[in-house]
């Protein structure tokens, strides 16, 4: 029998919190509506407001996953199928100074999810990616006799 009743509890529990989770969302378009109805009588501290979530969300980027598809780069700098987890701005940030050696490195970060698809064009010929590939392997190629 207790585990029937604890079964039952559990099942109320489940209930009560989607009615409070229904009550929140009622409340949240509730809050909607009344600012689209007050917006003309708030407009100038509205502009502000709106001024300030745009710049909000300017600032927050998007976390993505770009894998680096391109030759492995000498002295450790870059190997190929390196995963960078962040903001766009934060993993370019991380490779500044290969990029300013190597711009072409820019071209060869791809979606991790992609990778697969984006690393079987790299090595098409005929293909842009397989362009930047091969450009970029000559640039390393070409850095490492004269500095050889």
């Amino acid at each position: 029998m207790a585990v029937k009743d604890r079964k039952t509890k559990e099942a109320m529990e489940a209930v009560e919190a989607a009615g409070t989770a229904k009550e929140e969302k009622t409340e949240n378009n509730t809050t909607e509506q009344e600012k689209a109805e007050n917006g003309a009588d708030n407009e100038a501290t509205g502009t502000k407001e709106a001024e300030m979530e745009t710049e909000a969300t300017e600032e927050k980027e998007e976390v993505v996953k770009l894998a680096y598809i391109g030759p492995t780069l000498p002295a450790g700098r870059l190997k190929c199928n390196k995963i960078f987890i962040g903001t766009e701005t934060e993993i370019k940030e991380e490779l500044k100074d290969v990029l300013e050696k190597h711009p072409l490195v820019e071209k060869m970060l791809v979606p991790a999810s992609r990778m697969g698809e984006k690393k079987d064009k790299a090595k098409t010929a005929g293909n842009i990616l397989h362009k930047y590939y091969t450009d970029l392997a000559s640039s390393i190629a070409g850095n490492a006799a004269k500095e050889g």
